[in-house]
């Protein structure tokens, strides 16, 4: 007696469970940020050759996770990613959710050239599978073909039975089977999957500053024969020159060495009693040499400097060699402590700053000054930066610095204070 219809497809349906793979466990979801399909479909094929995975469309709905369908499902949790749009470095955060939506497991990695390093795969392949405590699978031997009908395989637009892995959609990637190796990367990747680029060893700075300043004084008295003098707009040419032997690829610490720095005005004049006679070119400059050590936070950097000043004011005499009195010749010398920072805004645009704070030693002022002392001094910077590509970043950025000296000269002056504003366009270079 033949068995019925229905008991022959029950077993062929047992005989299909019994022969499919064990039950996916997580899913791996876009990333967020720029898209990069390579980047995706590196992480999935990682991560589904250890751990058992459904296709991303089975858990979400429209773009955000569904935790009912994620429960359903009885998956462990989901992967989940996102990319920073600052391409220097660029940075890959991935986590691990599990069904309540509790974050079990994150970390952040440099991504070069659109893509990850084997090591860095295998880390996080682990570090998932880990957190999903998902054990390495032993594929099930095939098992023989049922002698059921026809009739007991699944009609087309039927949903696959359960424990097996859906199809993914068009256009989704298709994690590949439990267990399966990952192909070796093709030559011409292999150089770009080498580990993080390390921060530049050299970089130049060069920038044209327009800027106002002037030159006042506390309880002044003009009887006492001091001059003030305001510069309404003088440009300064700025470079910084740094060299960072000491370098690494991730972590905290990201780079440490010298820097040189240094800035003159062009073309600054102050005018004597006569304005119809010649005027006095005003000699500025400053000249700096120190440490710089730079730190990751995350995608930003932060830059603390120390360093030693030199900095100048004098007036020199006019076209018909005619000098100047009133105005202090400055030859002063202090220690700069300073922190700069840096990091992206949106796409290839960031923020860029530096405070510094200038610990005076000598003041270097004229000898008619026997009681002078140091006063307060600082300078900060504050702006945006366009990155064109990874050698070569333009920068727009507001200036302010100001230094005091203490005079002490009864019938003159208490104090005389340079305060210097204004604007800089330059370029950053990195080697």
């Amino acid at each position: 007696m033949l068995p019925p219809p229905s008991a022959a497809r029950l077993a062929a349906l047992v005989l299909v469970l019994a022969a499919a793979p064990a039950s996916a466990r997580i899913a791996v979801l876009p990333l967020s940020g720029p898209r990069n399909h390579t980047l995706e479909r590196q992480l999935s094929s990682s991560i589904c050759a250890k751990v058992g995975c459904v296709p991303a469309s089975t858990v979400m709905t429209g773009k955000k996770v569904d935790w009912d369908k994620v429960r359903r499902a009885r998956l462990e949790g989901v992967v989940v990613g996102g990319l920073s749009k600052a391409t220097r470095p660029q940075v890959l955060e991935v986590s691990f959710l599990t069904p309540d939506g509790q974050r079990a497991w994150r970390e952040r990695y440099t991504v070069v050239s659109g893509r990850l390093s084997s090591s860095t795969l295998a880390q996080i392949r682990d570090a998932v599978a880990s957190a999903a405590r998902q054990p390495t699978a032993t594929p099930a031997p095939p098992a023989p073909k049922p002698a059921a009908p026809a009739a007991a395989a699944p009609f087309p637009g039927q949903p696959p039975p359960a424990g097996e892995i859906a199809p993914p959609p068009p256009g989704e990637i298709a994690p590949p089977p439990p267990g399966a190796d990952l192909p070796p990367p093709a030559a011409g990747a292999a150089a770009g999957l080498a580990g993080s680029p390390r921060p530049d060893l050299v970089e130049l700075e060069i920038a044209a500053q327009l800027l106002h300043r002037s030159w006042t004084y506390s309880n002044h008295d003009p009887a006492g024969g001091l001059r003030t003098y305001t510069l309404s707009l003088f440009t300064e040419p700025r470079a910084r020159f740094g060299v960072y032997p000491l370098r690494t690829a991730e972590g905290l610490f990201a780079s440490a060495g010298l820097e040189l720095s240094g800035a003159v005005a062009v073309g600054a004049r102050v005018a004597g009693e006569d304005p119809a006679a010649p005027t006095f070119p005003l000699s500025l400059w400053w000249l700096d040499a120190g440490l710089r050590a730079r730190l990751r936070l995350g995608s930003w950097m932060l830059g603390p400097g120390l360093g030693f000043r030199l900095s100048h004011q004098s007036v020199n005499p006019n076209s018909a060699g005619v000098r100047l009195d009133g105005i202090p010749t400055v030859d002063a010398k202090a220690v700069r402590i300073g922190l700069e920072f840096g990091g992206p805004i949106a796409g290839p645009f960031g923020l860029t700053g530096e405070l510094s704070y200038l610990l005076v030693l000598s003041t270097g002022l004229d000898t008619a000054f026997p009681e002078q002392s140091a006063g307060a001094a600082f300078e900060g910077r504050l702006g945006v930066t366009w990155e064109l590509s990874h050698l070569l970043r333009l920068f727009l950025e507001g200036t302010f610095s100001q230094e005091s000296y203490n005079l002490n000269a009864p019938g003159s002056a208490d104090a005389a204070t340079a305060s210097t504003f204004g604007g800089e366009l330059g370029f950053r270079m990195g080697f």
